[in-house]
Parts: C-alpha cells; structure tokens; sequence
C-alpha cells in the first residue's frame, strides 16, 4: 500500500470545467497533492495507464483499457442536460453527414458520439481525424466555449444523452491505484470538495479560458455536475455497455 512517504502523480485535465480541482488541490493540506500534471483528457488516461500518475481525473471511455484501478468517489466532471462544452458540429443536416472528425484530446465524448449515431440518430458515418474534410467534428473542452457558433448546426451531446436515455453523463472519474492509502484519498476529497465550493476563487486564481467571468461561473455552477448520485453511476454503466457495441 502506498503510505503517507510515497510519492504521488496526479494527471489533471486541462480545461475550464477542472479549474475547482485545480484550485482545491492547490490548497490541500497534504502537500504531495498540491503540484499535479495538466494535461488533456487523453493523457490523463495515458498517464495512469502507463504507471506515470497514481491518481487521475481519467475519460470514462477509457476505464475499459486499464488493468487495475478504483474509482474514487463521490466527485467526477458530469452533466445533467446541456454541458455547453461538449458538441457534435456539423456542416450539413443530421441526416446527411457521411464524416465525423474525432477530438483527439477525447474519449468519452469520441464514443458518445458514437453511441449517439447508431442508437438515436441512425446514421453510420465514417469517424476520421482531419476535420478539414469532415461533415461534421466533436469538439470538447475550452475550445468548444470558444468555437459553440463555428459551424452552422450543432449538437450538445450530454443534452442529447439526456433526451435519450433520462440520465445524465459523466465524462470523466477520479480512478487511483488500488493500494492508494486510505489517508490520501481521504485528503484528496477534501480538497476537491474545498475546490467544488469556492468557485469564484478558482476562476480568481487561473481566470476564466476567454470568456467573461459570468459566463465561467454560469457554466461551472449550472452545467457541470461535480458530484455522482445514483442516477450518474447507472449513466455510467449504461454507457460503457453501449460504448462496446457502437
């Protein structure tokens, strides 16, 4: 088991919506959690996997790709309805996309799409990588904040998710190794929940990704889900059952 003198990574997620985390880790009193790694999603994934970070704010999609973890409860970046920052743009109607360019720094939202495409929409687009090309591209994180308008249709794909199946999404889960100590991540909740409740110094403290302070704080207070009840875990296990099959 890891013990209080064993050193630990953290892999972080880069955008607006992990700034709480960001700031209670800043603040936490145990020191080894004060200094983690920002990354994109993809690589958080790839840092736990690749044994680089004991703890991580890791994709839901890709817990089936690790050998040994545990999920660490309650807290996860999630969405009951419209998340504002996770969309499927297109350039032409539903209907007629042939094309979909994947979000490199995605994973969840890669296979949502997927999911959303073979079980709401019924359409079988070819998922590629050059959005140059593409009818349509997913498109997650601050750079969807930024670029919501770029193309003229688009679909938020938690809302989607929600029109669905009646639940919300989660899009990504703290997982650490199984021999973590209790004490750590007892330390850890703690500062992730001290994050979750000062909002405002977050944004304070690393701004607000380009848009105003009031639309950071709508979006952060509104459209993300932080914590997971029941209703997000039976989301979750719904999806990952999908996501093998789409």
């Amino acid at each position: 088991m890891y013990s209080d003198h064993t050193p630990i990574h953290i892999s972080l997620v880069s955008y607006l919506n992990s700034y709480p985390f960001h700031y209670g880790l800043l603040n936490a009193e145990d020191s080894q959690l004060r200094n983690p790694e920002i990354v994109p999603p993809a690589q958080c994934a790839e840092n736990f996997r690749a044994g680089k970070s004991t703890i991580a704010l890791v994709p839901v999609g890709a817990l089936p790709e690790m050998d040994s973890y545990k999920i660490i409860e309650p807290f996860c970046i999630g969405a009951s309805g419209a998340v504002k920052s996770v969309f499927l743009q297109s350039r032409v109607s539903l209907d007629s996309i042939k094309s979909i360019a994947i979000d490199p720094a995605s994973r969840s939202s890669n296979l949502l799409t997927k999911v959303l495409c073979k079980n709401t929409w019924n359409i079988h687009p070819e998922f590629i990588e050059d959005e140059a090309i593409a009818d349509a591209r997913v498109i997650i994180g601050d750079r969807a904040l930024k670029n919501a308008n770029a193309f003229p249709i688009r679909f938020d794909l938690a809302e989607e998710w929600k029109k669905r199946y009646k639940l919300p999404f989660v899009f990504a889960v703290w997982i650490a190794k199984k021999d973590i100590s209790i004490d750590t991540i007892r330390n850890l909740n703690a500062a992730l929940e001290f994050g979750v409740n000062n909002i405002h110094s977050a944004l304070q403290e690393f701004g607000s990704a380009d848009l105003n302070h009031e639309e950071a704080t709508i979006y952060l207070e509104e459209n993300i889900v932080f914590r997971m009840d029941s209703d997000a875990k039976e989301a979750m296990d719904l999806f990952l059952r999908l996501a093998k099959i789409a």
